[in-house]
């Protein structure tokens, strides 16, 4: 389970959104198995817009960040899912090819 911490920048995060959050959030560790801590933090922005960043903790110090604005702050979430999906699997893949090749 990956550990999630939340906070918000000028935005107070409800309990509906953490939950959502934590749904499509929290089954990012199946892209990578080393991965184990989020951060998530989200910002209004101008013109009713939200951007959210997440900071994913990956061992050997590796940090991987995402982010994305949108008009929701749910499609911000689910944008910033997709791209750090595609960031995690990428990252899993140079790995494990590595990985083979070493052996």
């Amino acid at each position: 389970m990956v550990e999630l911490q939340i906070s918000g920048v000028h935005y107070q995060v409800s309990d509906k959104v953490k939950a959502y959050i934590s749904d499509k959030l929290g089954g990012l560790a199946k892209y990578h198995a080393g991965l184990h801590k989020v951060h998530v933090t989200i910002h209004p922005q101008e013109h009713d817009r939200f951007r959210v960043d997440i900071d994913m903790h990956l061992p050997h110090g590796k940090d991987v960040v995402a982010h994305d604005a949108e008009a929701t702050v749910y499609s911000a979430i689910d944008m910033v899912h997709d791209k750090a999906a595609a960031q995690l699997r990428k990252i899993h893949d140079k790995e494990a090819k590595s990985f083979r090749v070493a052996s």
